[in-house]
């Protein structure tokens, strides 16, 4: 997934407390639906299985240029999100989540669509303040990149534009 030019910086460790958070997030649903209670031994047996293999497909690779976020056991998820199209990195946390010891990060994009949640979900990354700041630094290395690009060709096009006045200037002058 990661291309040939892009160098990881940095990648994302998760926390195995996610694994309680998905189990006890789902039990607590089940008991809520009233008609899912018998379920619920099921779903602790199954996911003594189903969860250690999510656990292990998750991962969050910053690369010079993108995010690249890998998740799923029966439906797999890996999609690149370029870094000049991050709006926002934030933090989020519930009751769960804090029971269990874990933060989550929310990535949302520019071009996302409506309320339907953030581009990019990270459940249960340790030290998700440092990751998100570094996720931001990078992204505004990349826009700094860009903005010197740009006034480079600016600074060039306002040169080529001095030189033909100049030319034009000279021309004039040696006619007359």
């Amino acid at each position: 997934m990661t291309s040939s030019r892009d160098e990881v910086l940095l990648e994302a460790e998760f926390d195995r407390g996610v694994m309680s958070y998905g189990r006890l997030a789902v039990s607590l649903l089940l008991l809520i639906t009233l008609v899912g209670i018998p379920l619920i031994p099921f779903w602790l047996i199954w996911s003594v299985s189903y969860l250690p293999r999510a656990y292990d497909r998750f991962s969050a690779r910053l690369t010079l240029s993108s995010l690249e976020l890998t998740r799923g056991v029966y439906f797999r998820s890996d999609s690149t999100i370029p870094l000049d199209r991050i709006t926002d990195v934030r933090l989020h946390d519930d009751p769960l989540m804090r029971i269990s010891g874990i933060q989550g990060l929310k990535v949302e994009t520019a071009g996302q669509s409506g309320t339907a949640g953030a581009e990019g979900n990270l459940i249960g990354v340790v030290d998700a303040p440092a990751f998100r700041d570094a996720v931001l630094r990078q992204r505004e290395v990349l826009q700094e990149g860009g903005a010197q690009s740009a006034m480079v060709q600016a600074a060039s096009s306002d040169n080529e534009l001095l030189v033909e006045i100049r030319d034009l200037l000279r021309s004039i002058d040696s006619k007359t």
